[in-house]
């Protein structure tokens, strides 16, 4: 495998090829605009893939490690690498396997020998389209409101979560949020200072996560941040820094004045590690939603992790 090209700013492309020719001239054609990986064989290609998650594969119809339409199979059936677009790359001009190439999912197919004008047009295409379904994703799995992910991309980065921290051995916790009584602020202020209320936690919990963090609202009051590498007792220090960090956080009215009491929420924390594994991302979520629960049950504006209270604070938030 060689890496080549520089700037991350740039879309990356895998190439994946047995014919060492054809793969080192493609290289030097494509570095000058894009970052390449290249691979000479289909395993070692489909975990670049996994690693990297290129923004688009040239992949060889034929090689000799494994068929080109296995391994586009094996693309697609893993959520790290299933909305790669591909483009096959063959010398086969017979009509049939074309169409076989586009019925199981490639987004185009060049042939062997190709000149670089019509190299780098189709390849320009598959990512001006690949960008444009990239934001329609993007637009279906983010909440109006906040900007935060939503429901349905919270369950699909709860599974890759989990297959990844059992796959390497680490940690990964779940911190769910509720904000307290958000139905009295409806109700006393209205929906406008309500939905304020909300953007105020969502901005405070933006502010405090890691790179490596991912955070989505799960429902109308009620936030989710994924802690890969986290212990549940680690993560119960970030759930402390939400907390208390929301005294300080103040929210305005429409006419611009602040209202009239503050935020506090009720924390769950639940993880999935050595010492607690859990047999899935259901059972995961859910001993979080128990320790949220108990979090309510014992007054609120505090966090649980599961199995052990961390305390009751002081509150000094106004109630409502």
């Amino acid at each position: 495998m060689e890496r080549r090209g520089r700037g991350s700013e740039r879309a990356q492309i895998l190439i994946i090829e047995d014919d060492a020719g054809v793969r080192d001239s493609l290289s030097d054609l494509l570095v000058v605009k894009f970052e390449v990986l290249t691979a000479a064989d289909a395993g070692v290609g489909v975990e670049l893939a996994r690693e990297h998650h290129p923004d688009l594969i040239l992949l060889d119809r034929f090689l000799p490690s494994g068929d080109g339409l296995g391994v586009l199979e094996t693309l697609q059936g893993d959520v790290r690498t299933d909305s790669v677009p591909v483009i096959f790359l063959t010398g086969d001009a017979d009509e049939a396997t074309l169409e076989k190439c586009l019925e199981r999912g490639a987004v185009d197919f060049i042939h062997k020998p190709a000149s670089a004008r019509e190299l780098m047009a189709r390849i320009d295409r598959a990512l001006r389209q690949s960008e444009q379904q990239h934001r329609l994703r993007v637009l279906a799995q983010t909440d109006a409101l906040t900007g935060l992910a939503n429901f349905r991309a919270l369950t699909l980065r709860m599974e890759e979560e989990f297959r990844r921290a059992g796959r390497y051995q680490y940690p990964l916790s779940v911190v769910v949020i509720d904000l307290d009584h958000l139905k009295a602020i409806n109700d006393g202020m209205g929906h406008d200072v309500g939905n304020r209320a909300i953007l105020a936690l969502a901005a405070h919990l933006k502010n405090n996560l890691r790179e490596s963090d991912f955070a989505a609202r799960f429902g109308g009051d009620e936030f989710v941040a994924l802690l890969p590498h986290q212990t549940a007792v680690e993560a119960a220090a970030f759930a402390e820094r939400i907390r208390a960090g929301l005294r300080n956080v103040t929210v305005q009215r429409s006419d611009g004045r602040p209202a009239p009491f503050g935020l506090s929420v009720s924390v769950g924390i639940a993880d999935h590690s050595e010492a607690t594994p859990r047999e899935n991302t259901e059972a995961l979520l859910k001993a979080a939603d128990a320790a949220l629960y108990v979090a309510k049950r014992e007054g609120r504006d505090r966090v649980v992790v599961h199995g052990a209270s961390m305390g009751a604070p002081p509150v000094s938030a106004q109630r409502h």
